[in-house]
């Protein structure tokens, strides 16, 4: 799960991150004169070719709902083992 989970973290935050930069340069940021634009372009085609986000946000929710199904289960059991 943690995986998946850091699978779309990860290029977001970079994402982010070289967003900023490009913000900050101003015009120059998104000139070939600085590689900024080549970063943002590999992140933004990084996204796309590990999988696109909301197949790893999907494999996350999965794991957690089942995690949480089980958490459920145990509890339930070890209610009815307190009440005989």
């Amino acid at each position: 799960m943690e995986i998946a989970a850091i699978k779309v973290a990860a290029p977001q935050v970079a994402l982010k991150v070289v967003d900023r930069a490009i913000q900050v340069h101003g015009g120059a940021g998104v000139s070939s004169d600085l590689p900024l634009t080549a970063m943002y372009a590999h992140l933004r085609t990084l996204r796309i070719a590990d999988g696109p986000d909301e197949v790893h946000k999907r494999t996350v929710a999965r794991q957690e709902l089942a995690r949480a199904d089980e958490g459920r289960t145990e509890r339930s059991g070890l209610a009815k083992a307190e009440r005989r």
